[in-house]
């Protein structure tokens, strides 16, 4: 038997970690949910400003990103939810977009806290 909700504020979180998980297949580190959500509300921010933000090493965050986007660094799919391109104004920095699908999966997240 189900115990009843005590907060329904917390359940729409565990919502949103539950759908985050199943995206990922059998896992979604806090670090991958934090530089999707954090690109999801910055779309087209640099890199290096996600770095800053959310306080994750170079290395920590160009791995998520590379997770998020077409391949895995492990060599298999990668989760095609963001896009990285260099900045036009220098090829030597990267920006970074939801991909369409990442703006659908991003939706369907933010519909958890209505």
């Amino acid at each position: 038997m189900a115990s009843s909700v005590t907060s329904e504020r917390v359940l729409k979180l565990y919502n949103v970690l539950e759908i985050l998980r199943s995206r990922g297949g059998r896992e979604f580190p806090l670090q991958l949910a934090s530089a999707l959500l954090y690109i999801g509300s910055h779309d087209g921010l640099l890199q290096e400003e996600l770095v800053e933000a959310t306080s994750m090493s170079p290395s920590s965050v160009s791995r998520n990103v590379t997770w998020l986007g077409p391949r895995h660094r492990l060599g298999s799919e990668g989760l095609k939810l963001v896009r990285r391109e260099k900045d036009h104004k220098d090829p030597k920095r990267w920006r970074l977009w939801l991909t369409p699908e990442g703006k659908q999966f991003v939706r369907i997240l933010e519909s958890c806290l209505d």
